[in-house]
């Protein structure tokens, strides 16, 4: 699970954090079948302790796509992914999983640092981000037939699906950008 890919290529991983939480989940099942005060108390300590650990990961993470970006003078595009709980459907083992996607989080912590760092962020609209074909534009969802690949069905670009999508939210956020920083027109 990739919390986060740059455009260039770079995955910043969740593994870890996975395996934390799952780690986690096990601990908080044996404490909930104790049924004492006791175990009460350590649940609580134990949801903000996971909690405080998934926020410096995205702490971790957002600092150095922001410092990225400000050293090769670019800027942060990240996808607007507002209401993804209740847009997709999933299986019951699926579902504490994505509950547990801090990606509002990772995103709010990208706009401050980006703004304090001077570095230009705007959020682009997801529709269809890893199912487009940056090279030619054909869009078909059989173009990812699998999570993590990527095949055009049209021009027969291949690639990593997190990468294109990637390379998908630049394009679009290239293009929003010049919305955003054009000059009014004259009446």
């Amino acid at each position: 699970m990739n919390l986060a890919t740059t455009s260039d290529g770079t995955n910043h991983q969740g593994r870890r954090l996975s395996r934390y939480r799952r780690w986690q989940a096990r601990k908080r099942a044996e404490l909930q079948a104790r049924h004492t005060r006791s175990a009460t108390r350590r649940l609580a300590r134990r949801a903000k302790k996971e909690k405080r650990h998934a926020t410096q990961v995205n702490h971790r993470i957002s600092k150095e796509i922001v410092s990225v970006a400000r050293r090769t003078g670019r800027g942060i595009a990240v996808e607007e992914l507002g209401g993804i709980r209740e847009r997709v459907q999933l299986r019951r083992d699926q579902r504490g999983t994505l509950s547990s996607w801090s990606f509002h989080q990772l995103g709010q912590h990208l706009a401050y640092k980006a703004k304090r760092a001077g570095v230009p962020f705007v959020e682009v609209d997801a529709h269809h981000t890893s199912q487009r074909c940056p090279r030619c534009g054909h869009t078909e969802r059989a173009n990812r037939p699998e999570r993590d690949h990527f095949r055009c069905r049209r021009c027969g670009l291949a690639g990593p699906a997190d990468v294109v999508a990637g390379v998908n939210v630049r394009d679009r956020a290239r293009s929003a950008w010049v919305f955003v920083t054009a000059p009014a027109p004259s009446p």
